[in-house]
Parts: structure tokens; C-alpha cells; sequence
């Protein structure tokens, strides 16, 4: 565990409105301390005796004792962030996202030290805070773009579980649980609902992609995986002969599960006719919430179960197509080059990948869980609640005839 020479002491960027302050300091009390401690000691020498910056929670300036005065600014706007003496202090900045930062220091009134961050060509250590497979796949296209852009070397880290998967998919990553001692910065990547330490933008207002491009400071649109990973993929034997679809049917919650009456039935039904295999691909075969309950349809192959994240990668990899909701299949589908049917309403079309043939219903209430002023996660179905005739009408209200039209029309584009 890192140990400090000197107080740690926290500043902001820019001044936020009372709630949101509360908010950061108790994120600050249960996680972003020990992040400053998890980055180690200061690594960046500066040539003054005593100073040290690294970018590894942050900016981090470590300040020894003496007549030091020092301004801190927005190297792009010129908007100054901070600026005062300073002595036998560790600055830490309360935003962990990319700034252009510009530093300076005077020692008894001359200019000492200035340094502009510069991620070109350095070490940099990527972790993904989010425990979802969906979010994490979202984010690696624009990391191995910001890899490429600064011609840096980038150690990833993601949750365990996925360490294979990742490493199937995205193999020139080094994958890390311990940041690198060299690491010249680092950026923790995450939704940032309502956390502007991760972002400067609300999650919930972007689409899932592009979260990763604001907290690494990129511009453009993001890009689609690296084809080269589903022709990888498709290099290796098939798993099943014969033409098949997989369907993923199950999410985090029952809520983002697609809850017509027999809506699947109809479906698989419609596909095996159609001359398809339907393989169910799910980790649980039934999942139960709110008094509703999501199976494995009876007329698709069962083939639940905890299953590597890396067989499901090849299964997707050899299907005519996916048939799923917004979840971390579908994005692993996507990863792998899959083409994927999504039916969902509880998130807008924009949020998922735009290569979906997305299947939503706008005549319906829909898209609560971008809204600020909503938490899907912790208030099931907000705008109406689990007593309302329309709960969950945003998963509720989408047709079979209107999943099969989007399927149909998917296969005339795509002829697979």
C-alpha cells in the first residue's frame, strides 16, 4: 500500500451544484481514496528535488516544503483550475478523467517547472470499472483506437471473469490487475451515471460506445470492433453444422428481458421453419423477478449453463445471426462480427451499437434508463412503478410479427 510523504489534498475542476458535491465526497470516502493509494506512490520526476506529477489517479502533484506557488489549467481553453502557494502537499485532482492538463511551478518566484500532459508514447494503464460484459465490450474498440492514436502501450485491466474472453478477442492487450510501475497515467472507465469523477458527461446522456472516447479524450465517432477478430474466430472449427441462431433472452434484470406473452415461442418457432437450429445461450436457463418469470424456450436447444465466455465468442462467431436484448451477449455477438436482431425499449435505439437491427416500440413509454432523473437500476420501471397497468410496457409492447419483420429484413440485407 502506497504511503504518502505529505497530506493528501483533494481539489476540483470546476464547482458543482450542492447534491452532486455530497454525492463525489461520499464516492470519494468508499472509493476514489483508495484509488489514489491503489496508483502507488508519484513515479513522474520533475528535475526540482522533492516535486513529483504522474496522471495515475488524476493529476497528482506532489509538492515538498518550500515557497512553491502553483497554477494548474485547462492547456486547450486556458481556463484556470487552480492556482495558489502550495507547500509539502499532494494535489489530487477530484476528476480521474483525460484533461489537457498544463502545469506550472514557481519556486521563490521563478518559473521552475512547466509540463503539458503528453500521452504519446507512453505506458498507460486502462481500467475498466464496470462489472458488465456489455459495458466493457463497448468500451475496447475506442481504447485500441486511443492505443494507436498516441502510439502508447496500454495495459488493460477488466473484471477476471472476462480475462479470457478478452484475451480471445482483443490478444495484443497485456492484461493487468496491478497497475505497471511505469504507467505515466491512467483512466478508469465507466458508465459515470451521475458521477462526474468518471466523466464530464452523465453516462446516461451518451451512447454506451462513446463513454470510453469522452474519459480518454478523443474525438469522432467510435468504431466498430476490428473485423479481424470474428475472422479469426471463424478460422476454427464450427461447434454445430448445420445453419443455426443463437437467442439470448436473458439480462442483469427480468426487466430487460423482451416480456410479450410467448413472444419466443413465436419467434424460434418462426426460425426453425426458416430453416434454422435455435440455440438458447444463456448462463441461467430461467430467471425469476417482480412476479415474472423468463425460460429458455421450449422449442430452442437448451444450452444454458456457465459456460466460457470464450466458447460462447466461437458459437456467436459461426451464427447466421444473434436474436437478443440489451445485454452482454448481444455486445459479444457485435464483438465477434455477428449480426444481431435487439429487442429492447428500456434503453433508446442510440445507446446500443448502430450495426444493430434494433426492434423498439416508440408508441410506448421507453427509454427511462438514459434519463437523469430516473435511476433504472435501483427503481424498477420509474415513470410508473411495479402497481401500474403500463409497468414495464417499454418491454411489454413489442410484437412478435414486429421481431420477425426486423429478422426478415435483416436477412434480405445481409443474405446469410
Amino acid at each position: 500500500m502506497a504511503e504518502f510523504p505529505y497530506p493528501v489534498r483533494d481539489f476540483a475542476c470546476q464547482k458543482y451544484p450542492k447534491e452532486i458535491w455530497e454525492c463525489m465526497r461520499d464516492y470519494d470516502d468508499v472509493f476514489y481514496h483508495s484509488l489514489c493509494v491503489y496508483a502507488g506512490t508519484v513515479v513522474g520526476e520533475t528535475g526540482i528535488p522533492g516535486l513529483k506529477i504522474d496522471f495515475r489517479a488524476g493529476l497528482r502533484l506532489e509538492v515538498p516544503k518550500g515557497k512553491f506557488h502553483v497554477r494548474l489549467s485547462d492547456g486547450e481553453s486556458g481556463r484556470v483550475l487552480l492556482e495558489e502557494d502550495v507547500s509539502e502537499t499532494l494535489l489530487v485532482s477530484i476528476e480521474k478523467y483525460f484533461i489537457p492538463w498544463h502545469v506550472e511551478v514557481w519556486r521563490e518566484g521563478e518559473l521552475v517547472f512547466v509540463h503539458d500532459i503528453d500521452l504519446d508514447g507512453q505506458e498507460i494503464y486502462v481500467a475498466v470499472l464496470s462489472p458488465s460484459l456489455g459495458d466493457m465490450l463497448a468500451y475496447l474498440p475506442s481504447v485500441v483506437e486511443f492505443e494507436r492514436m498516441h502510439h502508447a502501450h496500454v495495459t488493460l485491466r477488466v473484471s477476471e471473469p472476462y480475462e479470457d474472453v478478452v484475451h480471445l478477442c482483443y490478444p495484443s492487450f497485456p492484461l493487468a490487475q496491478k497497475m505497471p510501475d511505469e504507467a505515466y497515467a491512467a483512466f478508469y472507465i465507466g458508465n459515470g451515471s451521475g458521477d462526474p469523477h468518471q466523466t464530464p458527461v452523465d453516462g446516461r446522456r451518451l451512447p454506451l460506445e462513446r463513454i470510453a472516447r469522452v474519459i480518454l479524450g478523443m474525438d469522432g465517432a467510435p468504431p466498430a470492433p476490428p473485423a479481424s477478430i470474428g475472422e479469426r474466430l471463424r478460422k476454427a472449427p464450427r461447434l454445430i453444422a448445420e445453419p443455426y441462431v443463437c437467442i439470448s433472452i436473458q439480462a442483469s434484470s427480468v426487466l430487460k428481458s423482451w416480456l410479450w406473452p410467448g413472444g419466443w415461442d413465436i419467434v424460434v418457432a418462426a426460425l426453425k421453419e426458416a430453416g434454422y437450429r435455435v440455440v438458447c445461450i444463456d448462463r441461467d436457463r430461467e430467471q425469476s423477478a417482480y412476479g415474472i418469470t423468463v425460460r429458455c424456450p421450449e422449442g430452442a436447444e437448451d444450452d444454458t449453463g456457465e459456460k466460457p465466455l470464450t466458447e460462447r465468442a466461437q458459437l456467436l462467431a459461426h451464427a447466421a445471426f444473434c436474436v437478443g436484448i440489451s445485454s452482454g451477449l448481444s455486445w459479444l455477438a457485435w464483438t465477434v462480427g455477428c449480426p444481431v436482431v435487439m429487442i429492447a425499449g428500456f434503453t433508446l435505439p442510440w445507446n446500443e451499437f448502430p450495426e444493430a437491427y434494433r426492434v423498439w416500440n416508440p408508441r410506448v413509454c421507453s427509454g427511462c434508463s438514459q434519463e437523469v432523473e430516473h435511476d433504472f437500476i435501483s427503481a424498477p420501471c420509474p415513470r410508473h412503478g411495479r402497481k401500474s397497468p403500463r409497468f414495464a410496457e417499454c418491454q411489454r409492447s413489442i410484437s412478435p410479427q414486429h421481431v420477425l419483420r426486423i429478422i426478415e429484413r435483416m436477412r434480405s440485407e445481409r443474405q446469410r
